[in-house]
């Protein structure tokens, strides 16, 4: 069945109008990171030489390959969009140099940086990539994020809003006033007839918010999309998802709450639970270089086959298949319509 819906896949994206992208427009917001990525083979080797240079006082660690890349839901995002063709806008707040690394990460691919204030402090991410087995441990420090509010967005942000074809709400997590902020901007939104789109995060951090935020953002009616992973699907279904199974059962049961339809984005398959509920599973066999940045490359497709209206099974195998060629690539960066041609063409 799969196969047949990659060469359906493979059909819409051969015949898409490239030229009608870019008069989509969607709004991402709150978050622009710069993440500093230290690789390191496994853990027990890792905190046995860290605990060793330690006790002789301090020292270095040679040898450690280490990159630095933008980072942040809504601006892997929106950098993902403006890599398929559409406009994509980011809103956030900044320092100065976190606006210089903005053009150089963001700006020169097309994102619309004109909702970027800069009289903020940079979000930084230092991500511990461990290989063996594959895991990342992140110490972040939110900088501006944690206190972007709804607030914050002037007379532009709110055009730029109003005017868009979908806006995005991100990294509730990290946000201090991330529920009122995504409560208030789905409403002005939706005032607007304008899509909304919330991926919270990993709402771990923040377990005595999930009450609060589920009924004023996750069961508005203001909400059209709701994509999350299997960890945060055990948190607001509040219930253990170990199979595949037990993970579609959980989401039927969180979709009895939630208006919105449900987009789950998994390890093994992503799923869109509505109406009808569309099971695909992910791409197999691939040599995984990051642990980072899948699920922002998942959203930025499954917002793309949305405002395109791919079929279910088309709009989730995209997905896939742009997030597994984010993940296998040793470039952060992106993938265009072009290499997801290209890449179907060889697995046909």
């Amino acid at each position: 069945m799969e196969n047949t819906v990659q060469k359906r896949l493979l059909n819409t994206l051969v015949n898409l109008e490239r030229k009608r992208l870019s008069a989509f427009h969607i709004v991402m917001l709150p978050d622009f990171f710069v993440d500093h990525f230290v690789s390191f083979q496994t853990v027990e080797e890792t905190c046995t030489t860290v605990r060793r240079i330690a006790s002789q006082g301090g020292g270095n660690i040679p040898g450690i390959s280490q990159q630095i890349h933008q980072g942040g839901n809504a601006a892997n995002t929106a950098l993902c969009l403006a890599r398929l063709g559409m406009s994509s806008h980011l809103i956030c707040r900044t320092n100065t140099l976190g606006s210089h690394l903005l053009q150089f990460f963001l700006g020169k691919h097309g994102v619309d940086l004109s909702g970027v204030k800069i009289d903020g402090t940079l979000a930084i991410t230092n991500a511990f990539e461990f290989h063996d087995p594959p895991a990342n441990v992140m110490i972040g420090d939110p900088g501006s994020v944690a206190s972007f509010s709804f607030e914050s967005l002037d007379a532009h942000d709110r055009e730029l809003i109003a005017h868009a074809d979908l806006v995005g709400v991100t990294n509730w997590n990290l946000n201090n006033y991330g529920t009122m902020l995504a409560y208030h901007v789905l409403e002005f939104a939706k005032q607007n007839h304008v899509k909304t789109f919330f991926d919270s995060g990993d709402p771990s951090p923040r377990i005595t918010d999930i009450p609060d935020m589920m009924n004023k953002v996750l069961m508005s009616s203001h909400l059209d999309i709701f994509s999350l992973n299997e960890n945060e699907l055990c948190h607001y279904s509040n219930r253990p998802a170990v199979t595949q199974a037990d993970m579609i059962d959980a989401a039927k049961l969180l979709k009895q709450k939630v208006l919105a339809r449900i987009d789950l984005h998994t390890s093994r398959f992503s799923g869109s639970i509505g109406n009808t509920t569309t099971i695909i599973a992910t791409i197999p066999d691939l040599q995984v270089i990051r642990t980072t940045g899948a699920g922002d490359a998942w959203n930025a497709a499954n917002i793309f086959g949305e405002l395109l209206e791919f079929p279910n099974d088309e709009r989730l195998l995209f997905s896939n298949i742009l997030a597994g060629i984010y993940i296998s690539s040793s470039e952060a960066l992106h993938p265009t319509i072009d290499m997801i041609i290209d890449f179907i063409k060889k697995t046909l």
